[in-house]
């Protein structure tokens, strides 16, 4: 699977915590040439007070309710009118731990966006 590079870098600011695990900024660097794993996704959920992930400070960050609404030209359902939209539950380990989202560009199907939310336990 092809992704597609985002003209912009992801800024990694480490900040205090007493977090073990995978290493925040070589995780940022593979995630520039795949998908990251479950399991990688919910490290960075779970810890996310101790880095900061930023392309730059939002000046008005717009409502999170409104996230599909970012610009791009998404894949349409055949009625043409709302956005083909996957669904999936990912597990980590043996349980279910993440919900992901996501969608294929109308011009070019390797570009996605990917949701993630980690799921009640």
């Amino acid at each position: 699977m092809n992704i597609m590079n985002i003209s912009y870098k992801i800024k990694l600011l480490s900040l205090p915590c007493a977090v073990t695990g995978f290493d925040i900024n070589k995780l940022s660097q593979e995630a520039q040439t795949r998908w990251l794993k479950p399991v990688e996704v919910l490290y960075i959920l779970q810890n996310c007070d101790c880095f900061e992930i930023t392309q730059k400070p939002p000046q008005k960050p717009p409502v999170l309710r409104y996230f599909r609404n970012d610009g791009h030209s998404w894949r349409k359902k055949t009625n043409g009118k709302t956005v083909r939209e996957g669904h999936e539950r990912l597990k980590v380990g043996n349980s279910e731990a993440l919900n992901c989202y996501y969608a294929h560009g109308e011009q070019n199907s390797n570009f996605q966006r990917r949701s993630y939310w980690i799921l009640d336990p």
